[in-house]
């Protein structure tokens, strides 16, 4: 257990007593329970020779998502700069007119990264999809968007990088199809953060599987759910730094060895804003913690 777990979860725990909304208290928690577990992200990479491929990356949302995505994106560009490029693959709903994908590859401007635009397909449908828009299950399209391509990196629009991708790109996956993060102990991971090997998904037929499932079962979680369930046995475990949620809570202290807490100080990969409490509230006092670091990079791009 992190040196400071037990303490913060009781101190964090009293702070969540005191607020006049849910919001509140959670915000109170919050500020205790992740104090100090990012510090110097983005100041301590060790200079490398520029990686020789464009890393195939993947983003997808609808109109609502796009100013969000340019400001993930260009935390991606800035985290990797001099380090590697990417081939950004935006899958993209049918709102997302022409101006909107010029505000997305205005952020590349200067760099040696391209976008592509893709629009996702109707396969999905007639999959239950509760509240979440439609766009939620274009990440399980990208086997069959991308026919071309092996292997490819997805990240949700509500995550800001820190740090290059080189490595996990290179990671050996044995046999395994996916690469996630896992939020509980029986292993189950959030879908928010992916590397995909889209040639073994399509050589052993998930996406059909994943169609199937989507329709047949009403997850909570939909896309999450069909990956978690379908995939059993065949996700490789990434470490925390690849997708610290802020939505984790105390079970952070729980779950997750020292050595990968330790590792969020320094060297984090990305800062998922997972939940309903989301950096570009309107009201500063609602914003989560660590919301500054997402307004630095949105003040970059000049949306805001």
């Amino acid at each position: 257990m992190y040196k400071y777990g037990i303490g913060r979860q009781i101190t964090s725990a009293i702070a969540g007593l005191f607020g006049t909304s849910r919001l509140t208290r959670r915000l109170n928690r919050d500020k205790i329970r992740y104090r100090g577990l990012i510090e110097t992200v983005g100041q301590t990479r060790l200079p490398r020779k520029k990686y020789p491929e464009k890393i195939p990356m993947a983003f997808c949302f609808d109109a609502r998502g796009c100013k969000m995505a340019a400001v993930t994106i260009k935390s991606l560009l800035i985290a990797s700069k001099d380090r590697c490029d990417y081939d950004i693959y935006c899958v993209i709903a049918d709102d997302v007119d022409e101006s909107l994908c010029d505000i997305v590859r205005s952020v590349t401007d200067g760099t040696g990264s391209t976008v592509h635009f893709v629009h996702g397909n109707h396969d999905f449908d007639e999959s239950n999809r509760r509240n979440w828009p439609v766009a939620m299950w274009f990440r399980l399209m990208l086997p069959k968007l991308l026919p071309n391509v092996s292997r490819i990196i997805y990240a949700d629009m509500d995550i800001l990088f820190f740090n290059d991708l080189i490595d996990v790109y290179e990671l050996d996956m044995g046999d395994n199809v996916l690469a996630a993060v896992p939020t509980r102990p029986d292993g189950y991971i959030n879908s928010g953060f992916l590397l995909m090997d889209l040639d073994k998904i399509r050589a052993e037929n998930f996406y059909e599987k994943w169609i199937k499932e989507s329709k047949e079962h009403d997850y909570k979680n939909p896309d999450q759910d069909v990956l978690n369930y379908t995939l059993k046995g065949r996700i490789k475990f990434l470490p925390l730094k690849y997708n610290f949620q802020l939505s984790h809570g105390s079970r952070i202290f729980k779950m997750y060895p020292h050595i990968q807490l330790d590792e969020l100080k320094h060297n984090l990969v990305t800062l998922h804003y997972s939940d309903y409490i989301k950096p570009w509230r309107e009201n500063p006092k609602e914003r989560p913690t660590f919301s500054a670091l997402w307004w630095d990079v949105a003040k970059t791009t000049g949306l805001y």
